[in-house]
């Protein structure tokens, strides 16, 4: 029988639960080049609700975490191929001068337009995360590895304090260990599809003068929609291309992924119990049994061993054994 057993409420795992949810605030950005267009993003974002559901199967569900982005800018550079209308000479008889017409072109730049909207208001999600309870030990006298198993969460946390891999003492973890992460991928509305092909005309447009060079222009290429549409192999369903882009190409959706997956099951522990374990703090005593001076009485510690820990649909319930 172990000598030490705590219990930890549903309710009390929600309170834990939220505060951790509350430290997961993270930042990426990613640039890449596909030939005639770049595309990148810059986003931040945060989680929160969701709800905390302990089974019988001795596994923890965490349910309806809402994904709300802070900042979701999509930036979309154009390398259109340069088109020049006019220009050529009329050889005239001497002694009349030749007669030059006069030479217009445009998409001469590199990239001729770049568009950067923040798609934050129009893009929601919602991830679901089914684990159970691990314990692993930490023995601070084994040098860390020489990758940091948590640089991943380093470089895109926004406040990356919460991870402390490496404690400076000995420590029983307690992780939850994902079975599963189920996220909703990125679903653009018609709205944002709608969105990106107004801002790319509208930009298209601001490059072509007016008049008739304006109405030869777009003789020559058709309807600036469409024009953008073939530039970039872009389909009639601009909003599924775009999803296509976020989801396959930059892999968002594996970032956030992987973001859960390694809080919580391998870089912040839900529980930590120091080995040895304070059990008594340590203190100045002025009693008069130990002469009326001031004492230090240092702290009374003992060590855990064979630390474990299962849930059921009420509680999760850790046991350890104390001294030997």
């Amino acid at each position: 029988m172990a000598d030490l057993t705590v219990a930890v409420s549903e309710s009390a795992f929600q309170r834990l639960f939220v505060v951790l949810r509350d430290s997961i605030r993270w930042e990426a950005q990613d640039m890449t080049n596909f030939g005639p267009f770049t595309a990148g993003y810059h986003v931040k974002g945060h989680l929160e609700g969701g709800s905390v559901d302990f089974r019988a199967d001795n596994s923890v569900l965490i349910d309806e975490l809402d994904v709300r982005w802070d900042k979701f800018e999509f930036t979309l550079g154009l390398d259109i191929p340069e088109i020049c209308v006019g220009g050529g000479c009329i050889n005239m008889p001497w002694p009349i001068p030749d007669i030059c017409l006069p030479r217009w072109c445009i998409f001469s730049a590199n990239p001729d337009i770049s568009i950067s909207p923040d798609l934050a208001a129009f893009v929601a999600q919602e991830l679901s995360v089914a684990g159970r309870p691990v314990v692993r030990y930490y023995d601070a006298s084994i040098p860390p590895p020489v990758i940091d198993p948590c640089g991943f969460l380093r470089d895109i946390l926004v406040d990356n304090s919460i991870i402390d891999p490496f404690p400076d003492h000995n420590q029983w973890h307690i992780h939850l260990n994902p079975d599963f992460i189920d996220l909703d991928l990125f679903d653009f509305a018609d709205i944002v599809g709608n969105l990106i092909e107004n801002a790319l005309t509208a930009a298209v447009t601001a490059l072509l003068p007016g008049g008739w060079v304006r109405d030869l222009i777009l003789a020559i290429i058709g309807g600036i929609a469409d024009f953008i549409r073939w530039l970039l192999d872009i389909p009639d369903e601009i909003d599924e291309w775009l999803s296509d882009l976020f989801n396959i190409s930059f892999g968002l959706g594996d970032l956030l992924i992987q973001l859960i997956g390694e809080f919580f099951g391998a870089c912040v522990p839900l529980i930590r119990v120091d080995d040895p374990l304070e059990v008594l703090a340590k203190e100045i005593s002025t009693s008069v049994l130990l002469s009326g001076s001031p004492v230090e009485l240092v702290a009374v510690t003992v060590p855990v061993r064979s630390l474990s820990v299962y849930v059921d649909n009420a509680e999760m319930v850790v046991q350890a054994d104390i001294g030997g």
